[in-house]
């Protein structure tokens, strides 16, 4: 019987994902046309309730690997082991990588596995994340450029990255964006009740990680700048790299009695079902790709206020009236103030239905699947 193609998945680190690239590299492999001539292998952290490899499907094996705990060896140790797994182990036909910051481990792959394409995948710029050392973001602007020159191909989800590799390499690079489930599944547990919250009647932040560039201080601005009683829950990961901010932003929202705090990574069940609830969902960041979170607001019909970032206005179109100023706490202020007073119109229908159709899982993965072919064409 002849061996199924195999393809490896580097640089995700869960499954299920929490948030992020993790979500997109799911979503792609539960997407994947079927065909029994190819299977997947993802490479994910290890965990005590995930501490040996488990298949998803007869498709998808999904193998841990053991990572460090510190702040930068965690994902480098992570890395690392799992590119030495892939070439002197699972050998794979094909590679495709999520993460920049896998850019020296690529020539591990090329070294080991010389005539094995490798396809990158760009969530973005970690680089221009504040909450980075200035030698981390020397170091991840090193670790991009091994990516760029040592991927066989590359992808972005943001289409302001392809002029910028086309400018200083060769190494052909695609546009392809993230996506959505048109239909989410929402469960009803009861959830915002239970943190006293009535449905239909709160404002909601939520980000992985309460980097400065998510832009909640903006929000909490904007928010004490209208003096509202209505209430805004505050959803998120405050642990890790910039501890000085975090501490500030879980004081302002501690000493606010119409805050309700809720300071850790959500899974997506209880994160859909406290967006759906929501009255208006604020999405402040000052720097994206093309954020996860943005989509699935969207595909959960939740009204959104977003900054008016290219990386968002790419998802809403420019012309989407809920846009404020970047990084302006007066203009959100503004833009807040006028959404409470007229309230939801088509446009989140409108929004719904463009991100169904432009954005949608099972053609983006299909574009993946196409991708793949090509690479492993002799």
């Amino acid at each position: 019987m002849k061996r199924p193609v195999e393809i490896a998945v580097f640089g995700s680190k869960s499954f299920p994902a929490f948030a992020g690239a993790d979500r997109v590299a799911e979503n792609i492999l539960l997407h994947l046309p079927p065909d029994e001539s190819v299977h997947y292998t993802l490479y994910v952290v290890r965990t005590p309730g995930q501490p040996k490899p488990f298949d998803v499907s007869p498709r998808l094996r999904v193998i841990p690997l053991p990572a460090m705990k510190g702040k930068h060896s965690r994902a480098t140790s992570f890395f690392l082991l799992s590119a030495l797994h892939g070439v002197f182990f699972l050998r794979p036909n094909l590679a495709h990588v999520h993460d920049s910051a896998f850019g020296p481990f690529t020539w591990i792959l090329r070294l080991f596995r010389p005539r094995m394409p490798i396809l990158g995948t760009f969530h973005g710029n970690p680089y221009e994340r504040a909450k980075w050392s200035r030698f981390a973001k020397w170091f991840l602007r090193i670790s991009e450029a091994a990516f760029i020159n040592g991927c066989t191909a590359l992808t972005t989800v943001a289409r302001a990255k392809v002029a910028e590799v086309q400018g200083k390499s060769a190494t052909p690079i695609t546009f392809i964006p993230n996506g959505v489930n048109p239909n989410p599944t929402i469960p009803d547990t009861g959830r915002p009740e239970a943190l006293g919250l009535v449905s239909g009647a709160y404002l909601m932040f939520a980000a992985g990680r309460m980097d400065p560039t998510k832009g909640l201080h903006h929000l909490l601005d904007a928010y004490d700048r209208l003096g509202l009683d209505l209430p805004l829950l505050v959803a998120g990961g405050f642990e890790g790299h910039n501890r000085d901010y975090s501490e500030t932003l879980l004081k302002r929202c501690r000493e606010n009695p119409h805050i309700t705090l809720l300071p850790r990574l959500l899974g997506q069940a209880e994160l859909f079902e406290l967006v759906a609830h929501a009255r208006l969902f604020i999405f402040p960041s000052e720097v994206e790709a093309m954020s996860m979170m943005l989509l699935e607001v969207i595909s959960c019909a939740t009204p959104l206020i977003a900054s008016d970032i290219p990386e968002n206005t790419e998802v809403t179109g420019e012309a989407y009236p809920w846009l404020f100023r970047n990084a302006d706490a007066a203009d959100l202020a503004r833009v807040l103030s006028l959404f409470l007073t007229k309230g939801a119109g088509e446009e989140t229908r409108d929004l719904q239905i463009r991100c169904a159709r432009d954005f949608n899982w099972t053609a983006i993965a299909e574009r993946y699947a196409d991708l793949y072919q090509h690479l492993l064409a002799p």
